[in-house]
């Protein structure tokens, strides 16, 4: 480090820096979005793209991310990558992945990768990525396999490239194991591209700055930001703030309690009481598990600071071995977002009367509805695609949930006109389902009414990932709850977490929940329902319904 090396105290310079850390992370995302095979990927932007410092630490994240995948993935860097493989381990050009459930984000579908970059013959930082293949063999991804192992091929932490040159033995065995070699190697070239990225503009960054190592500049920023956390933790009043909520499950009602305890800078969640691990692929292990209460956390705390290493430190989590939110590692997983998804509002359920101004009513987006279509064309190659549904947001305590979005996950959809091509289906009805966001000061946002219809010559497999069928998405400061999903197949009901044979013209129809409500209906003024009105949102008998309940009834609602 020479006499020019820039000062960190300095705020202009720390926050230069800082975005443009963030900025090469975005690079390396409109690499890998731009080049993957896959529409899971290219399309629903299922992955992530992380800088970490030399000790596996995040530094810097994509500014489209998926929340769980950007504390997934430093936690599998210091916990598992480099104690298996430390840096004099590693050369220039080796890449590092694994689709370990246990290592990464709790689901074969999901490889990390990470690639060290090299400055002078040093490891100074890690490149990371983590992106969701379309298929890894096994069940197609859906509920129903009782143990890992039918799931899919699953490989350790492996070099998929060694000094620069591709681990061929590796990638024939996973080519070998899957449905769509082609997607899955394309998308795996994708990420060691992202990656590449990162560490050809990380050492530019170097260069331009007179620096030999990054780690200074990520202590200033981890430091400053594990400061301004414990200053907001250290807003709320002591305690331990419970909740707790029941899901659908598989077959039998699941149930998630949590105990959020706030002793002075940190915060510890506890999840015991929480239902036993199952023998159907929800279950949602300890990665997962954390990623979910961090997000949830920040997001009341502290949601402008760019996440990072030190965002996380103050908070900490743990849930009973054997339970649905710690299983074992032989149990399944691959649908483990089922469970997970809902963490985030379990906690903000527990902290309505904490932040009351801050939490957001039970997401119908959480989970996310998919549809996994499986089946072979007519020359015998088989296609293969997940489209996402979105069900509604919960309300906020200063609007109204939003329609049909992704929540805590931000995965997009698959566009209609992309989806129809990988897969012979025609998407006949997508629509907004009236009424179905929970009453409230604020109304929860609205769920959807898609119909498929199979086009193709020959059967159609659909893998469908479903939540809150039983159980509607519950509101918060008492606002009500949304309604409830429905699968029906050709007009009638279906198990929304199996598999659904369409034949030649037969239809797929989903209606995903709507959001809570958050706050008193009461106190909904009849303004905006009478604007709910006028833009269809509500019909007129739900309006009535309200002005009952409020006692006010004016002309718009008669």
């Amino acid at each position: 480090m020479s006499s020019n090396t820039p000062d960190f105290n300095d705020p202009i310079n720390l926050q230069v820096m800082w975005n443009r850390l963030i900025f090469i992370a975005d690079q390396a995302d409109n690499v890998l979005g731009r080049t993957a095979f896959s529409p899971i990927v290219r399309e629903n932007h299922d992955y992530v793209t992380v800088l970490l410092d030399s000790r596996g630490r995040a530094l810097a994240q994509c500014t489209w991310s998926i929340p769980v995948f950007i504390t997934s993935l430093p936690v599998a860097a210091q916990k598992y990558f480099l104690p298996k493989f430390p840096a004099k381990m590693l050369s220039e050009g080796d890449v590092l992945a694994t689709n370990d459930p246990e290592i990464g984000t709790g689901h074969l579908p999901d490889v990390t990768m990470i690639t060290p970059i090299f400055k002078k013959g040093k490891v100074v930082a890690y490149a990371g990525a983590i992106a969701h293949l379309p298929d890894v063999g096994g069940r197609p991804l859906h509920s129903e396999a009782s143990d890992i192992f039918e799931e899919g091929i699953r490989f350790p932490i492996v070099k998929l490239h060694k000094a620069g040159v591709p681990n061929q033995d590796v990638l024939d065995i996973i080519a070998a194991s899957v449905r769509l070699p082609t997607e899955v190697l394309g998308d795996l070239e994708s990420m060691v591209a992202a990656n590449n990225v990162m560490g050809r503009e990380l050492l530019k960054f170097l260069d331009e700055y007179d620096l030999d190592e990054i780690d200074g500049l990520a202590d200033a920023i981890h430091t400053r930001s594990e400061a301004q956390t414990r200053k907001a933790i250290r807003q709320w009043p002591n305690g331990t703030y419970t909740a707790e909520v029941l899901l659908d499950g598989y077959d039998v009602d699941v149930k998630l309690k949590a105990a959020v305890i706030v002793k002075d800078d940190s915060i510890h969640v506890d999840y015991a009481g929480s239902s036993d691990q199952v023998l159907h692929s929800i279950n949602c292990r300890t990665n997962y598990r954390y990623a979910h209460s961090v997000y949830a956390l920040k997001c009341l705390l502290d949601p402008d600071t760019p996440n990072n290493e030190g965002c996380i430190t103050p908070i900490t989590d743990e849930a009973p071995e054997g339970s649905i939110l710690n299983p074992n590692q032989w149990t399944a997983g691959n649908s483990r977002n089922l469970i997970g998804h809902v963490i985030p509002s379990l906690i903000f359920k527990a902290l309505e009367k904490v932040v009351p101004e801050k939490v957001m009513g039970d997401s119908g987006g959480a989970p996310i509805w998919a549809a996994n279509c499986v089946g072979q064309r007519d020359d015998g190659s088989q296609y293969g695609s997940v489209q996402n549904f979105h069900g509604g947001q919960g309300a906020r305590s200063e609007i109204d949930g939003l329609d049909t979005l992704s929540f805590p996950s931000n995965c997009k959809v698959t566009a209609i006109e992309m989806f129809e091509i990988a897969v012979p289906v025609l998407t006949e009805c997508k629509e907004l389902i009236a009424d179905s966001g929970g009453a409230g000061k604020h109304r929860g946002g609205l769920g959807q009414r898609v119909i498929l219809r199979n086009l193709g010559k020959g059967p159609m497999s659909i893998y469908l990932a479903s939540e809150r069928v039983r159980h509607p998405c519950f509101g918060v400061v008492d606002g009500q709850s949304g309604s409830a999903g429905k699968v029906n197949k050709n007009g009638q009901p279906q198990f929304p977490k199996g598999k659904v044979v369409l034949k030649t013209g037969e239809r797929l129809e989903v209606e995903t929940p709507g959001g809570g409500g958050w706050g008193r209906t009461s106190e909904r003024v009849g303004g905006l329902i009478e604007l709910d009105l006028a833009e269809g949102l509500i019909t007129p008998e739900a309006a009535k319904k309200i002005y009952r309940h409020t006692r006010a009834t004016p002309a718009a609602a008669e």
